[in-house]
């Protein structure tokens, strides 16, 4: 009978593997950006609220690996506004882009805004100018994305181009691209204005900016800081530190 080695070697141990990992994220802490002087668009929708507040007043502690999986998302909007400007797609220019409100303590800029292109897109009622936003995923939350739709998997996002319809005064339903970063799907679909949606968004905004200008510090959206989501959050060990 045949016998079988079934041991598996385990490269991730290897020194030299384990020394420039430890070398690459202590280059990534040194460069760590800091916090924007402003509520972002693209922030308001996360399901905790102090997560809110910390990403915007806070020094993150972001790991190389999740500035690699930002600039990935980069990578991918730009190529994927260069395939629409090849399809035949004119883009605002990007200060056009931009928009401030709540005396400039709220912000967004949104990844396009298209002037003119092809018609009808497959759908009659959508008019130009329409706002253009674009994510890469992978794979899984791809998949749940064209499952599930947009508000329903992804609300964060949601209320990101919501307020950008809102604040940009772009009511026509959004383009919205998804690229799957493992295989290089593309998968694009509109998202209609929806004013109720923008306004509570909206409002909680403000709420936010309230808050975390009277140094209030808002509740957590969770109850234990060793389990998901709070164990991926880049700001664990500063928010359970507090009370």
């Amino acid at each position: 009978m045949a016998m079988y080695d079934y041991y598996e070697p385990k490269l991730a141990d290897e020194p030299i593997n384990v020394a420039l990992n430890e070398a690459i994220e202590r280059a990534a802490a040194g460069k760590a950006e800091l916090p924007h002087p402003y509520l972002g668009a693209s922030i308001v929708g996360s399901d905790c609220l102090r997560r809110v507040q910390y990403d915007w007043w806070c020094k993150p502690e972001i790991s190389a690996r999740t500035r690699a999986i930002f600039a990935r998302g980069h990578y991918f909007e730009a190529r994927a506004r260069e395939q629409l400007v090849a399809a035949g797609f004119t883009f605002a220019p990007p200060q056009a882009l931009e928009f401030k409100a709540v005396n400039g303590d709220l912000r967004g800029h949104a990844d396009g805004i298209a002037i003119a292109g092809p018609n009808p897109l497959g759908s009659a009622y959508v008019n130009y100018p329409f706002i253009w936003e674009c994510k890469a995923l992978n794979s899984k939350n791809y998949r749940a994305l064209a499952r599930n739709g947009l508000e329903k998997e992804f609300p964060r996002y949601a209320a990101q181009i919501s307020l950008y319809q809102a604040y940009l005064n772009l009511h026509n339903p959004v383009l919205f691209s998804a690229i799957n970063a493992d295989t290089c799907e593309q998968l694009h679909f509109w998202v209609p204005f929806d004013a109720e949606r923008a306004q509570l968004w909206s409002d909680r905004a403000a709420n936010i900016i309230a808050a975390t200008r009277a140094g209030e510090l808002l509740p957590r959206a969770y109850k234990d800081p060793d389990k998901f989501p709070c164990k991926m959050c880049p700001h664990v060990t500063r928010c359970w530190g507090q009370s």
